[in-house]
C-alpha cells in the first residue's frame, strides 16, 4: 500500500481545488491577515516577512490582489511580522507567538511615506479570535513556571471542556468522548497506546517547546477520533549554541499521608527521588543545519497504599530517555528535520492493572516498557506559491515481564465478584501474562499540498489537499494469565469488611459453591493485526471579505484490517466533514462571532476491532464452582477445574462471533458557536457553546438468528455479529467560558470555567482497562432485552463534571542584577464526579422462563447480570477546590548563563476532604421484585461510604495521591 502512497498525495493536490478545507501543518503554524491603506483600501504586492530565533532563515510572502497573504509551516516561537511597500511607510509587529497547530492573524495598515523615509510603525495587535477551535495552548515558558507535571496528561488537565482519571489512568475524556479515543501527537507522530488510548512517554519534558490541545471545532487535517487532540512539539536548536541542565527532586516524605493512610498506621519513608534532564542544541552550518540533543534519566519513588487493607507499599520507576534532532534547509524556503527518540522505562511493584484494584503484594511484578519513535519531515515551496508537506514515523511499543510466569494452577491471579465496587480487585498472584509477547506499535505517512488563490470578485483561498496513511499494528494474545486460568471469587472479610489476610499477608479467597467461578482463557500467544485507514482531507480557508472568513473541510477514510488466520474484521470507508465561519463583527477583529459544525470517525481501536480474532480477545470459558464449600490458599478443592462444572459464559473469537459487512467506528457530530472579545492588545474572552451527539456504536447481537456453532470441547454456542446500531444514547452539552492577559514578560493571568449542561447516555463503552466494550443491548433479547432499564439505564456518564474551574496566573519581578523572581498560582475547583450503584445476580426465574431455546452454554442459572439500582450516575461525590503554589528564582551569571530554582507545593491548605467513597452493595433477594424478577431493593457492604483509598482524597497532581506535596528542581540555562 505505501507503493502508492505518492499517487495519493498527487491526487489530494488535484481534488483540493475542487474541495473545501482549512487549517494548516499540526506540527507548524500559520500566520496570515491583510495589509491595508490608511483609508482601507487593500494593497497587493507587499512582502511579508516572519523573523524568528524558532525559524531557520527568513520566511516571505507577497499579498495578493485582495491584500491577503499567508506564512505556512512556521514552527511554534516567537516571531517578528514587518510589512514593506515601495512608497509606504514598513509596519512591524514584535513578539508575535505562534503556537503548534495555530492559525493568528496579523494586519497592517500603511500610511504613505517619502521613499527615503524609514520610519516603522507599529502593526495591529495580532488576534487570538481567528480559528473556530476551542481548547488551551502552553509554551515551554509558561509550562516550566506554572505548578504543575510537564506530561501531556498534566498539560491536557488545565484546559476547559476535558475530564481527567476516568477509568484508565492517563486517560482524558474530551467533551462527552471515550477517554481511549483522543489522538497525542509528539512532532507529528501519533503516540498513542493502541488499545488504552494514553500517550507514550516518547518526549523529554525539557526538550518540549509547546502543547496544544483541541477539544472542539477541529479541522480536517486531524483525524482518527471522537474525542480531541493533544499536539506536542519539541525545540530544534538554532543559530547560536545553547543549552540547559534540569534536577527534578521528589520525596515520598514530601507528601502528607492522606486520613486512609492514617487510619493504617501508613508514615510515608523518606527515599530521594531523582529526574536528570539535559539538552543541547546549536547550529552545525548557521541558518543551514541545526542540531539538537536531550536526555533523561529519572529513579523516582511513590508512595501507595493496597486497596482495601491500608497496606503501604512503594513504586520505583527507572527511566532512560534520548532524543536527537537534527533541521535543516536546502533552499531559502525548504526545511527538513529529523527526530529519534529513545525510550527505557522499568517499574519495580508495578502491575499491569491500576493500582487502585490491588489488594496485596503477590500482583506485583517488575515490568520493563521499551519503546521508541522516529520521524522525517519535510515542508517548503516545491514551486511559487505552491506549499508541500511530507512526513513519515514510526512508533514502536513493548511489554516486557507485564504479569505472572509461573504455570502452577494454584499461581493463578484471583478477581473479586461481588465483595467490592464495581470492577473488581485483584489478588494472590499477577495479573496478565508475562510469556504472550506484546507490542503495540503505529507506522505512519502523510503529505500535503496546498496554495493561496485569489480574485478580487471571489476573495481569497487557502487551498490545501493532503493524504495520510496509517498503520496501527497489535502484537500479542491479551493472555489474562500465564497460567490460562483466573479465580474469580471474594475473600473472607472482618467485622467491619475488611479483608483478612493470612500469614504472607495476602486476602484469604473463600470458594463458595454456585458463586466462585473459575475463567480458562486459551489465548493464541503472539498473535498479530494490522488496521490500516487511509485518509484523504481537503480544505479552504475562505477570506470572503474583511468582515467574513469560511472554513470548509471534509476527511474521507479508508480503514481495512488483517489478523493472525487470514481474517478480516474491517473493510469500510466514511466521509466526515468539517465548517466553520468567522464574522468579524466590527470589522476590526476585535470581536467575532464563530460557529463550527464537524463530524468525527472515532479511532479503529484493537480491542472492538479484533473481536473476532485472537488478538484482542483470547477464547474464554468461565465456570462456576460446584463444591465443596471452604477457604485459604491451601484449599485443594477451590483449585481444581473439575470442580468447576457449569458454564456461566463461553466466547470463542475465531469460532462463534462474526462481523457485520462495513462495520465502522462510532460517529460524534459535533456543533459549537462562540462569540469572541479582544481585551485591548493584550488579552482576550471567549465564550463557547458546545453540543454533542454519537451515534453508530459498536455493539454486538447475540440472537438465535445468527445461528448456533458447536464447538468442540464446549458444545453448541450462539453466534454474535457484531453491528453498527444507533439505538444506544450519548450526547454532551456544555458552556465554556476562556480569559487571558498578557502584560510584556511580567504578568499573565488566564482562567477557564466550564460548565457541563449534559454528559448524559445509556451507553458506557469503556471500562476500567476495558476500552471499547459492548452493552447488554442486543443480547439474548427475548431474554435481557425487557430488562434493560435495570441493566442499561440512561443517565449521566462517568465523564460528567458539572463544573470545572482553572485560575492561574505567572508573576515575575525583576531584581536588577540579583536576577528575577517569579511566583505562579493555579487555583482548582472541581464539583463531584457521579457514581451508579450496581451489583451482579443470576439472571432471574423469570428471565429463564423466556428462554426461547438457546443454548445452555449460553443461558442458565449461573449466567450472572449486572444491574443498576436508579438511573445511570444517579448518585454524587463530594466536590473540592485546591490551590498549587510554585515560586522560581534565577539569576544571569555569564552572558546568557542563568541557574534557576524552583520550588513547587501543591493542595497549599492542604484539603484532606474525602470526596469518594466504598459504593459496594449488594442485591437485597427479600425486597420487591420488578416485572423481570429481579430485586429491586439492594444492601450496602460494610464499608460503604468509607475510604478504602487514597485516591479517594484530593490528588496533589495527577497519579499521585495524598495530601499537601513539595516538589522541587533546580538547573542552568545556557
Amino acid at each position: 500500500m505505501i507503493k502508492w502512497f505518492p499517487a495519493v498525495v498527487c491526487l489530494a493536490g488535484t481534488l483540493f481545488c475542487a474541495m473545501p478545507a482549512r487549517a494548516q501543518g499540526v506540527q507548524t503554524a500559520i500566520v496570515t491577515g491583510s495589509a491595508t491603506s490608511a483609508d482601507g483600501v487593500a494593497l497587493p504586492g507587499v512582502t511579508v516577512t516572519a523573523a524568528s530565533p524558532a525559524l531557520l532563515g527568513e520566511r516571505l510572502a507577497v499579498t495578493d490582489v485582495n491584500g491577503v497573504y499567508a506564512l505556512k509551516g512556521l514552527p511554534a516561537g516567537t516571531y517578528s511580522i514587518t510589512f514593506d511597500l515601495s512608497n509606504f511607510k514598513p509596519a512591524r509587529r514584535d513578539n508575535v507567538v505562534l503556537t503548534v497547530g495555530g492559525t493568528i492573524e496579523v494586519s497592517a495598515n500603511m500610511s504613505l511615506a517619502a521613499r527615503t523615509e524609514t520610519v516603522t510603525v507599529t502593526a495591529e495587535a495580532p488576534s487570538s479570535l481567528t480559528t473556530v477551535a476551542t481548547g488551551q495552548s502552553l509554551s515551554k515558558q509558561e509550562i516550566d513556571s506554572l505548578p504543575m507535571g510537564r506530561r501531556p496528561i498534566d498539560i491536557a488537565e488545565l484546559t476547559p471542556g476535558l475530564t481527567t482519571n476516568t477509568f484508565t489512568v492517563g486517560q482524558v475524556a474530551i467533551s462527552g468522548a471515550y477517554g481511549f479515543d483522543n489522538v497525542f501527537m509528539i512532532d507529528g507522530v501519533d503516540v498513542n497506546d493502541t488499545i488504552n488510548g494514553t500517550a507514550n512517554n516518547l518526549y523529554i519534558e525539557d526538550a518540549v517547546q509547546n502543547t496544544t490541545v483541541l477539544t472542539n471545532g477541529i479541522s480536517a487535517e486531524y483525524g482518527r477520533f471522537s474525542g480531541g487532540v493533544v499536539n506536542i512539539v519539541t525545540r530544534s536548536g538554532g543559530n547560536m549554541l545553547g543549552g540547559s541542565f534540569r534536577e527534578n527532586l521528589s520525596n515520598p516524605a514530601w507528601i502528607e499521608e492522606t486520613p486512609f493512610e492514617k487510619s493504617n498506621n501508613v508514615v510515608h519513608k523518606s527515599v530521594l527521588g531523582k529526574t536528570h534532564e539535559a539538552t543541547l542544541g546549536g547550529p552545525v552550518s548557521k541558518d543551514r543545519l541545526w542540531f539538537f540533543t536531550a536526555g533523561r534519566w529519572e529513579t523516582t519513588n511513590a508512595p501507595n497504599t493496597f486497596a482495601q487493607t491500608g497496606v503501604a507499599y512503594t513504586r520505583t520507576d527507572t527511566n532512560r530517555r534520548g532524543e536527537l534532532k537534527l533541521t535543516g534547509r536546502m533552499r531559502e524556503t525548504d526545511m527538513m528535520s529529523g527526530t529519534y527518540v529513545n525510550n527505557s522505562t522499568e517499574q519495580a511493584n508495578a502491575s499491569g492493572i491500576g493500582a487502585a484494584a490491588i489488594v496485596d503484594s503477590s500482583v506485583l511484578v517488575t515490568r520493563r516498557l521499551p519503546n521508541r519513535l522516529l520521524a522525517v519531515n519535510y515542508n517548503g515551496s516545491m514551486r511559487s506559491g505552491v506549499f508541500t508537506t511530507l512526513q513519515y514515523s514510526q512508533k514502536r511499543q513493548q511489554f516486557q515481564n507485564n504479569g505472572g510466569a509461573s504455570t502452577s494452577l494454584v499461581n493463578s491471579p484471583f478477581r473479586t465478584l461481588g465483595a467490592t465496587a464495581p470492577g473488581g480487585l485483584f489478588y494472590h498472584a499477577p495479573y496478565l501474562d508475562a510469556t504472550d509477547p506484546e507490542q503495540r506499535n503505529n507506522q505512519q505517512i502523510t503529505g500535503s499540498v496546498s496554495r493561496l488563490l485569489s480574485s478580487t470578485g471571489a476573495g481569497t483561498h487557502d487551498l490545501k489537499g493532503g493524504a495520510e496513511y496509517f498503520v496501527s499494528t497489535g502484537i500479542g494474545g491479551n493472555s489474562q494469565s500465564s497460567t490460562g486460568y483466573v479465580f474469580a471469587t471474594d475473600y473472607a472479610v472482618d467485622a467491619a469488611g475488611k479483608p483478612v489476610l493470612d500469614a504472607s499477608g495476602g486476602p484469604i479467597p473463600r470458594f463458595v459453591p454456585g458463586q466462585s467461578q473459575v475463567w480458562n482463557f486459551q489465548a493464541t500467544r503472539g498473535a498479530k493485526i494490522d488496521i490500516k485507514t487511509t485518509s484523504l482531507y481537503a480544505q479552504d480557508r475562505w477570506a470572503v471579505n474583511r468582515r467574513l472568513t469560511l472554513d470548509l473541510g471534509t476527511r474521507f477514510e479508508t480503514v481495512r484490517s488483517h489478523a493472525t488466520g487470514d481474517i478480516t474484521a474491517v473493510d469500510t470507508q466514511s466521509i466526515v466533514p468539517r465548517l466553520a465561519a468567522i464574522a468579524d463583527i466590527e470589522g476590526n477583529g476585535r470581536t467575532t462571532l464563530q460557529a463550527s459544525y464537524g463530524h468525527y470517525s472515532g479511532k479503529y481501536g484493537q480491542v472492538q476491532f479484533s473481536s473476532n480474532s485472537n488478538v484482542s480477545r483470547p477464547s474464554e470459558v468461565d465456570y462456576v464452582y460446584s463444591g465443596p464449600a471452604g477457604q485459604g490458599n491451601a484449599f485443594a478443592p477451590g483449585f481444581d477445574p473439575a470442580n468447576y462444572t457449569v458454564v456461566s459464559f463461553a466466547n470463542f473469537p475465531t469460532a462463534n462471533v462474526k462481523v457485520a459487512k462495513g462495520l465502522q467506528s462510532p460517529l460524534v457530530r459535533e456543533l459549537t458557536l462562540a462569540l469572541g472579545r479582544q481585551l485591548g492588545q493584550q488579552g482576550h474572552a471567549k465564550a463557547t457553546y458546545v453540543w454533542r451527539n454519537t451515534s453508530n456504536f459498536v455493539e454486538d447481537f447475540v440472537s438465535l438468528a445468527n445461528g448456533v456453532e458447536n464447538v468442540p470441547l464446549v458444545g453448541p454456542l450462539t453466534n454474535r455479529v457484531l453491528d453498527n446500531t444507533d439505538v444506544p444514547k450519548r450526547s454532551y452539552e456544555a458552556a465554556i467560558f476562556q480569559t487571558d492577559y498578557r502584560m510584556a514578560d511580567r504578568l499573565m493571568a488566564g482562567g477557564h470555567y466550564t460548565l457541563q449542561l449534559k454528559d448524559n447516555g445509556n451507553f458506557a463503552g469503556e471500562a476500567a482497562g476495558q476500552p471499547g466494550i459492548q452493552s447488554p443491548l442486543g443480547d439474548f433479547a427475548e431474554i435481557l432485552g425487557p430488562a434493560l432499564d435495570r441493566l442499561m439505564p440512561e443517565g449521566r456518564l462517568d465523564s460528567f463534571q458539572r463544573h470545572k474551574l482553572r485560575v492561574y496566573g505567572i508573576y515575575s519581578q525583576g531584581l536588577g542584577r540579583f536576577g528575577s523572581l517569579g511566583v505562579s498560582p493555579i487555583w482548582r475547583k472541581d464539583s463531584g464526579r457521579v457514581y451508579s450503584l450496581t451489583a451482579a445476580m443470576p439472571l432471574s426465574a423469570t428471565q429463564l422462563a423466556r428462554n426461547p431455546g438457546y443454548p445452555a452454554n449460553d443461558v442458565n442459572p449461573a449466567v450472572r447480570e449486572t444491574v443498576f439500582f436508579g438511573n445511570r450516575g444517579a448518585y454524587q461525590f463530594k466536590g473540592y477546590g485546591v490551590v498549587d503554589l510554585a515560586t522560581t528564582y534565577a539569576i544571569p551569571v555569564w552572558r546568557t548563563a542563568s541557574p534557576w530554582f524552583k520550588l513547587e507545593i501543591y493542595n497549599v491548605l492542604n484539603n484532606q476532604k474525602q470526596i469518594a467513597w466504598d459504593r459496594t452493595v449488594t442485591v437485597d433477594r427479600a425486597s420487591a421484585l420488578d416485572a423481570n424478577g429481579i430485586p429491586t431493593g439492594y444492601i450496602k457492604g460494610a464499608r460503604f461510604g468509607q475510604a478504602t483509598n487514597d485516591n479517594q482524597f484530593p490528588q496533589p497532581y495527577s497519579g499521585q495521591n495524598g495530601g499537601r506535596a513539595m516538589r522541587v528542581a533546580f538547573g542552568a540555562r545556557f
